[in-house]
């Protein structure tokens, strides 16, 4: 008799310590298969970002292509005091915002201003003595008839400013020069009008 009881208690040792470990084996799947989820989201998120960079780099790479785009401000500097209809070329030296060299002194025809295609070109013009208060007003910008190419689409006034003629450039690639004169007025004296013939070229 006292051995079948002892056989019983055994049994049902035996049967608790089984169901325990199924217990414990059924947990330890559970947190594997959680952890395994929260990794793989963990994995899918970082791999977004990875394409979120991706994307950020390229539109930075491609925005870094066109940086270089900007409009063009020619600028006429005239010697108001001393300039007539016979030494035009003496008193009118141009410069731009593009880094080309100013022009020679005498030398107007030489100096070439380069734009962007699909960009603005403006041109204005100051008196060389700052403190002479004469003004001076770009009246207009002139394709020569022998123009060579075509690379401004249109010209008109500055709205927004007295004496700016502004020009929009072309919206394609185009080689070669444009030559063109720039009428500018000094003090609204018509007998003061004056023309002088630079050029342009589109940057490649």
């Amino acid at each position: 008799m006292r051995n079948i009881i002892i056989l019983n208690r055994t049994i049902k040792f035996v049967s608790f310590l089984y169901i325990f470990c199924c217990l414990i084996s059924c947990d330890t799947t559970k947190n594997s298969n959680r952890n395994d989820s929260v990794k793989a989201r963990e994995l899918a998120m970082e791999s977004e970002i990875i394409g979120s960079e991706k994307d950020v780099i390229s539109f930075s790479n491609s925005t870094k292509l066109d940086s270089n785009d900007k409009d063009t401000h020619i600028l006429l500097t005239i010697d108001t005091k001393t300039i007539n209809q016979n030494n035009i070329s003496a008193k009118v030296v141009f410069s731009d915002d593009r880094s080309d060299p100013i022009q020679n002194p005498g030398d107007p025809a030489s100096f070439t201003s380069v734009v962007n295609k699909n960009m603005k070109v403006y041109w204005s013009g100051v008196a060389k003595d700052t403190t002479s208060g004469d003004e001076v007003a770009v009246l207009g910008i002139y394709r020569k008839p022998d123009g060579g190419a075509e690379i401004l689409e249109s010209l008109a006034k500055d709205p927004n400013k007295n004496g700016v003629v502004v020009g929009k450039v072309k919206n394609k690639n185009i080689t070669g020069f444009e030559y063109y004169s720039v009428e500018f007025r000094i003090n609204e004296d018509t007998l003061r009008t004056f023309l002088v013939d630079p050029k342009l070229k589109m940057m490649q």
